[in-house]
Formats: structure tokens, C-alpha cells, sequence
């Protein structure tokens, strides 16, 4: 599962809708090993948190009409603690799909209570 992480995320991109994916620019989408230790003091986290991935940048929603932001947009997937809590193939896909869609989500200015919504009609 470990040497096919990446291509995990690389299906899991093209599986996000094309009404999002299309309209998204100057956004990269990042594996690393484990968040850093600024990435989890910034959001507050306790060592027993897990975070499976991160939204860093401005939001379109916060851009008063411009597209591109002054900092790159970067999505990143943390892939150990996902492969830790997620040790079968199917549910470990399935995860970063839906972690991807989130961050993906963030970067478009939804709020958590609007992914939510926004995940139930998808699959409604």
C-alpha cells in the first residue's frame, strides 16, 4: 500500500467532479509523510490527532473576485497517519478520496457543516 499511495491520490483526483477540478488553478496537491510539527501546532492539535490532509492558502471565496492568491495554493495528503488507520486497500482509497474532496472543498471556501451537505447530495 505504501509505494502505491501516491497513485491512490492521483485516482482520487480524477474522481473529484469536473465542475470543481476545472475552476481549480495554481493548486498542488502534495504527499507527505506526516504533517509537521507548525502544520499541527497551527491548527491546535494534540499528539493523539490524526490529520489525514490540509488546505493551505486563500480561499476563492476570500479573493474579492481574483483567482490566483499571493501565496500558492497547496493541498497536502499525510500519508502515514492514513495507512496507520486505514490498513485495508478499499477503505484506505475510499479515505483519501474523501480527504481529498474535503481539502479540495476548503480551497473553494465551503465550511465544514457545507462539505457535509455538499458530500450527502452528492451521494444522494
Amino acid at each position: 500500500m505504501d509505494e502505491n499511495f501516491e497513485n491512490y491520490v492521483s485516482d482520487a483526483l480524477d474522481h473529484i467532479p469536473n465542475v470543481y477540478t476545472d475552476r481549480m488553478q495554481s493548486v498542488a496537491v502534495l504527499v507527505d509523510d506526516y504533517p509537521s510539527q507548525e502544520q499541527r501546532a497551527k491548527l491546535g492539535l494534540r499528539k493523539c490527532d490524526a490529520l489525514f490532509g490540509l488546505y493551505e492558502g486563500v480561499p476563492l471565496t476570500n479573493r474579492n473576485g481574483s483567482v490566483i492568491s499571493k501565496e500558492p495554493d497547496k493541498i497536502t495528503i499525510f500519508k502515514y497517519p492514513m495507512i496507520e488507520m486505514f490498513p485495508k486497500q478499499n477503505d484506505l482509497k475510499k479515505q483519501i478520496y474523501e480527504t481529498l474532496w474535503h481539502e479540495v472543498a476548503h480551497y473553494f471556501g465551503l465550511n465544514h457543516q457545507q462539505i457535509h451537505k455538499a458530500k450527502n447530495n452528492k451521494h444522494s
